[in-house]
């Protein structure tokens, strides 16, 4: 597709409405929020030492976005695992939290069975799936959420439940202090700015559209720091799967001890490697003044960079603001490559072998 103001087009090739689903993030956001903190959590959860996320794809980098952007304010120590099985210090003093959108991955599960043999605590948040029936046969704590503000279906889309799911169930074991207050007006924040992504604002207007274009036949090197950690994790699973196309991830200070030197070959990283940094004034003065300086280093060497300034006033609100971004701009991609956003034949078929 070479006109992204094509209203016509776009639907033909978005049937299951991946755009529907985008336009609804801060609806899901809202559900989530509203729902989840209403969970209620048995007294002897309240006196976990240390909580473990269990989760994969859509339902891991939600759950990392929570842990980045609250590192200054989770009050317990706080490790995503995104594998079989759990760490070897996960014991009943251990909250365990399996996510999974679909309720049915065997990752997950797995550490979910693993959990209950070594007598932690458990709770979830999923849609529904084996892992929703693991939960309510045992009673466990859980937000199952009803993802109505998703109609194309998949995790990704939907990460509203998943982010904001997490976040509610922190807030209600009083692990997360934070004003709820801030989470209504950063939901606020991304409704009003999501406006000027909406498919109906032409490209010359829309940055979405125009970060799409600068995306398309490059390996796109998606830069955050600190808070915005884990949406540099979404932003490129996203990139891969509604995308299409290959994209890295990589965080200020720590690139600046070893990437550097890796721009140098081959050659053709000099034709389609692109830095997108994602910059904040919300950033530690250290970090900004790294920024600046990384982006002369990238130019030198003569790869392209691409400068993506957030607005909100809190870090939560830079964090939806960034998070609508990415979903519209990978939507578009999709769009540009003239792929079904929604497909994953490579995965399903994955799954379908690994089921053999």
């Amino acid at each position: 597709m070479k006109n992204l103001d094509d209203l016509e087009s776009i639907k033909k090739m978005d049937p299951l409405d991946v755009l529907g689903s985008t336009k609804m993030f801060p609806d899901q956001c809202q559900q989530a929020w509203d729902e989840s903190t209403k969970i209620k959590f048995p007294n002897e959860y309240k006196i976990v030492k240390n909580i473990v996320v269990c989760g994969m794809g859509g339902s891991r980098f939600t759950p990392k976005m929570i842990k980045e952007l609250f590192w200054d304010k989770i009050t317990l120590p706080y490790e995503i695992v995104d594998d079989y099985t759990l760490p070897a210090y996960v014991d009943g003093n251990s909250l365990v939290i399996l996510s999974s959108f679909s309720g049915s991955t065997e990752e997950i599960l797995s550490c979910g069975l693993e959990a209950q043999k070594r007598g932690a605590k458990i709770a979830g948040v999923c849609k529904g799936g084996k892992i929703s029936e693991f939960l309510k046969e045992n009673s466990y704590p859980a937000y199952i959420f009803d993802p109505k503000f998703n109609p194309c279906g998949q995790p990704r889309i939907g990460g509203g439940y998943l982010l904001m799911g997490h976040a509610g169930l922190l807030y209600s074991l009083g692990v997360l202090p934070i004003d709820s207050k801030e989470v209504v007006e950063a939901i606020q924040f991304v409704r009003e700015c999501s406006e000027k992504f909406d498919v109906a604002i032409s490209e010359k207007e829309n940055p979405a559209k125009l970060l799409a274009w600068k995306l398309v036949d490059t390996h796109p090197f998606i830069i955050t720091s600190e808070f915005l950690r884990g949406f540099a994790n979404g932003f490129a699973n996203q990139i891969n799967e509604t995308g299409k196309m290959i994209s890295d991830y990589r965080h200020i200070p720590e690139l600046n001890h070893h990437l550097m030197e890796g721009l140098k070959h081959p050659e053709s990283i000099h034709e389609n490697g692109l830095f997108v940094f994602f910059v904040s004034d919300l950033y530690s003065d250290v970090i900004k003044k790294r920024y600046k300086i990384t982006q002369d280093v990238v130019s030198k060497q003569g790869l392209q960079t691409e400068t993506v300034e957030l607005t909100g006033k809190t870090k939560m609100a830079q964090l939806l603001e960034a998070c609508a971004l990415g979903a519209y701009t990978t939507f578009y991609l999709a769009m540009i490559y003239d792929e079904d956003p929604v497909t994953i034949p490579w995965v399903d078929y994955f799954k379908e072998q690994l089921a053999k």
